[in-house]
């Protein structure tokens, strides 16, 4: 008896993202088993996966670009088809998120938590970036929460910071780029860092009042506060800086590189075991992938994934036409042994659509 429970446990979760159907390689065409979900009318920055095979994506809102929107998509609503189909009424917004390059999902008793930067700040009209904060909120549909109510995590860095989280494993890890770059002999071609705790030893640090480094800009032009101003915010976070990391390594920057490394726009992140899964591309250049070990070194070199490139499989499965021809990377996750890439396209028919594709996790 205790055998048929497993059995059609497994049998569910195949079920969820993926199927148990036969699935292509990266190189492969599109097949029933690559599909997680497929022509969401939703424009995705960033996806994840909950233990259930629920699908969560993250959307910067538009027409004013404020906030950042993370909709729940329940597994059994996954879409398997080339028809459209319309986001759920599962859906949670965060003012000043920023630009997204990274999200996670905790699993808890209490339900899903996102991982996710915040305290971005305007830097042009309608452009919110340089996220000083990763904040963590249990997943409420229908709520707003702003930066100020939510849960922060922090460390010493430059630019936007970003996150991912290998559960499993106790892994929490961090993208951004380091103040002390040059005192420390960092290369430019490795700026960017990930940096990599104990999710456990994070979620233990006390809270520590301190004021953020930059200034925050926020509000008007549609935004939550009606009138643009400058804040120096001082708040709790979880404070980092004290705790060693398990790791920290380079990313290839620039494409300065022989294998070319990050010489399309960088997509995303994930952590799994001893791996960094680094994604890039962009509408017309094509996605790449490649993993890198806790040396820094390449553990799986830069590899091409073809749906991305024209081919009859956009037709096939809607994702885009000849007259578009744009089928950007939004993210890269492992989730049960298969690796996950998020995509947004276009179709000069009916417009914007998100799919997330499940391929074997390279070894």
């Amino acid at each position: 008896m205790r055998k048929l429970f497993f059995f059609l446990l497994a049998g569910l979760l195949l079920g969820a993202c993926g199927s148990g159907k036969k699935l292509s390689g990266f190189d492969g065409p599109l097949r029933e088993g690559n599909i997680c979900d497929l022509n969401r009318k939703i424009i995705a920055q960033q996806f994840e996966l909950d233990r259930k095979g629920n699908l969560y994506y993250a959307q910067i809102d538009p027409p004013d670009y404020w906030g950042v929107s993370i909709f729940r998509i329940r597994r059994d609503s996954l879409n398997r088809t080339a028809q459209t189909a319309t986001a759920t009424g599962e859906r949670m917004t965060l003012p000043y998120a920023g630009h997204p390059t990274g999200m996670a999902v905790e699993n808890t008793p209490d339900g899903p938590f996102i991982w996710i930067g915040n305290f971005a700040s305007k830097v042009r009209s309608k452009s919110y970036w340089r996220t000083q904060t990763v904040c963590r909120v249990r997943f409420t549909p229908g709520a707003t929460f702003r930066p100020e109510d939510l849960e922060h995590f922090w460390f010493p860095h430059v630019g936007d910071i970003n996150v991912a989280l290998d559960q499993e494993h106790d892994l929490l890890a961090f993208s951004c780029y380091r103040p002390d770059r040059q005192e420390a002999g960092i290369p430019e071609d490795r700026a960017r860092r990930i940096r990599i705790y104990r999710l456990s030893e994070a979620l233990a640090t006390p809270l520590e009042s301190i004021t953020l480094p930059d200034p925050w800009i926020r509000g008007g032009e549609g935004a939550p506060d009606a009138v643009q101003d400058t804040l120096q915010v001082q708040i709790k976070v979880h404070n980092l800086k004290g705790l060693t990391p398990v790791a920290e390594i380079g990313t290839h920057t620039g494409g300065n590189n022989p294998e070319g490394i990050n010489s399309t726009a960088w997509q995303g992140f994930d952590v799994d075991g001893d791996r960094i899964w680094f994604s890039e591309g962009g509408g017309r250049t094509g996605t790449f992938l490649t993993g890198y070990d806790f040396d820094g070194n390449i553990a799986f070199p830069r590899t091409e994934v073809a749906i991305a490139r024209e081919c009859p499989d956009w037709d096939t499965w809607g994702l885009s036409d000849h007259e578009a021809a744009s089928v950007e990377n939004e993210g890269v996750r492992v989730w049960k042994g298969r690796l996950y890439l998020g995509f947004f396209s276009w179709r000069s028919d009916d417009g914007w659509r998100s799919s997330v594709l499940a391929y074997p996790l390279p070894e």
